[in-house]
């Protein structure tokens, strides 16, 4: 006798929106922007493991599949494309080889530098 069986369903990743939405979101900095645009740069925190990230302005994928590097992934943006008050979160799309996923992020607003070093994990954003 043979015995027919459907081959197992593939697994699929969720998008980074889904990431988004099932994650909670803890804040890390506020910085404040003046100037004709923001300039936003993210780094591998610490060791180059293989991290993966998604970007999210105001709730909107702005980017997705950042490989973070020793060099910086820049993200330059008009201030005619921010509103008053904006929320910029980054999502892990991996935990890369060494866990949590961990990211700078550096700007520099009038000439004073902020950081923030960014912590995301399957859980939290």
């Amino acid at each position: 006798m043979v015995k027919a069986v459907a081959p197992p369903k593939p697994i699929v990743p969720p998008t980074p929106q889904q990431m988004l939405e099932s994650r909670t979101r803890r804040l890390v900095a506020e910085i404040p922007v003046t100037g004709d645009s923001l300039e936003l740069s993210f780094y591998d925190n610490a060791e180059i493991d293989g991290d993966s990230i998604a970007l999210f302005m105001n709730g909107k994928l702005m980017y997705a599949h950042i490989l973070l590097k020793a060099t910086a992934f820049v993200v330059k943006i008009p201030m005619a494309d921010l509103a008053e008050t904006n929320e910029m979160v980054m999502v892990a799309e991996n935990q890369g080889t060494i866990p949590p996923n961990t990211s700078l992020m550096v700007t520099y607003v009038d000439g004073k530098r902020y950081e923030a070093t960014l912590e995301s994990t399957e859980g939290s954003s």
